[in-house]
């Protein structure tokens, strides 16, 4: 086989970005089939469905579906980013496009270490409101590459808070700021090219993950958190819903996944670790680390049409639509920047996060306030059926 189709991440131009659907014909054969077992299959199956099953520990989780490392994703935008910035013509930037839950401000993170390149720090919000220029020094050096992992965090929806990036972008664009990769996420980026009429560097993006890419990658993600290997079947019908051979297709489960999550791993991954189940009895937990020989252990997995459907509640508040779009325009904030970017007073904004986490629509990570992966595909319908300001893709 090609060694090339076996590369799960590929670095495309934007116009080249292709969502995965979900297969209309593929669901129907599924169907069709279970029907045929159903009637005509004499053995016994693997598990009994009256059977009470109970959802996974974070202990076990974590085993079974860890979240990535990204290293496989660094070594294939390292191939783009030598081609396109050590290029012998005049010095160039890349830009990375990231969506939510794709990893991109860690992969440009790591991408700067492995290469040996400056990583700037993006300002913090008071450089940014005090429109403090001197954050621009970096690019007055231009004798090493650098990387700035998201150009989402030198900007605030704010009167005085598009400077620093209006310069910073007026420097790439007049070849003063040297060789470099930057990182924006998806939403920042619409939003910046809404209200900046400038040109943006050339932009990047990695692939969309289909249905049989998505399935490859969950593997992996079994495989690089514990020693012993893992089946996963569905719990309905007992059918293996991540095929080990490469060239297997994808199960029903995996397809709607695929669609469901936009092709984004991150995403998928939140969503797969909420439909993974045991055995009352089973302690696949605390095996799963184990690296001795055996069978495998079995994960049972909830069927699509029985996962839990995430719709956004329509009685938060007219605050929360609000707070959740300025959440995704900066990939996060911090709590206090947050209530200060609204247009709400306070009490209210302090009411509509309270009543958004005690939902899980929105979650703290790493100190500031995100929209939770698992319901990201719901609020970013709501929010475009909303008529608000979507990224593009």
């Amino acid at each position: 086989m090609n060694p090339k189709k076996q590369d799960l991440w590929e670095y495309v131009p934007l116009a080249d970005y292709a969502a995965p659907q979900a297969t209309i014909s593929r669901t129907i054969k599924s169907g069709i089939k279970d029907i045929w077992q159903r009637f005509y299959r004499q053995d016994t199956p693997v598990h009994n469905p009256a059977q009470d099953l109970e959802y996974l520990p974070p202990s076990a989780v974590e085993k079974v579906a860890p979240p990535s490392h990204w290293s496989r994703a660094v070594r294939a935008l390292e191939i783009a980013a030598k081609d396109k910035t050590g290029s012998a013509e005049a010095p160039s930037v890349m830009m990375v496009a990231g969506l939510p839950g794709s990893g991109n401000t860690q992969i440009l993170s790591r991408l700067a270490k492995s290469l040996g390149w400056r990583l700037i720090q993006a300002p913090d919000p008071q450089q940014i409101l005090t429109q403090d220029l001197a954050w621009l020094d970096w690019t007055r050096s231009t004798d090493t590459p650098w990387v700035l992992p998201d150009l989402g965090k030198t900007y605030l929806r704010h009167v005085r808070g598009l400077t620093l990036v209006r310069q910073l972008l007026a420097r790439i664009n007049s070849k003063a700021a040297g060789p470099g990769v930057i990182g924006c996420d998806s939403w920042a980026l619409a939003y910046l090219r809404r209200v900046l009429p400038v040109p943006f560097p050339g932009a990047v993006v990695a692939q969309a993950f289909d249905d049989q890419s998505l399935g490859r990658w969950l593997n992996q993600r079994a495989d690089d958190g514990c020693g012993r290997q893992i089946h996963f079947r569905q719990a309905d019908n007992g059918e293996t819903v991540l095929p080990a051979d490469d060239g297997a297709k994808a199960r029903a489960f995996v397809n709607q996944l695929a669609a469901r999550s936009f092709g984004i791993p991150g995403i998928a991954l939140e969503i797969w670790r909420r439909a993974l189940k045991r055995e009352p009895d089973q302690t696949a937990g605390d095996q799963a680390s184990e690296t001795g020989p055996g069978d495998g252990i079995t994960i049972w997995v909830e069927p699509w049409e029985k996962m839990p459907s995430l719709v956004v509640p329509s009685d938060l508040g007219p605050a929360s639509p609000v707070l959740m779009h300025s959440l995704l325009l900066h990939n996060g904030l911090p709590r206090d920047l947050a209530a200060d970017l609204l247009p709400f007073s306070a009490t209210e904004t302090g009411r509509t996060l309270l009543a958004l986490t005690d939902a899980g629509i929105v979650q703290t990570h790493q100190g500031e306030l995100k929209i939770s992966a698992r319901w990201y595909p719901s609020v970013r319908a709501y929010l475009n059926g909303e008529g608000y300001l979507t990224d593009q893709f």
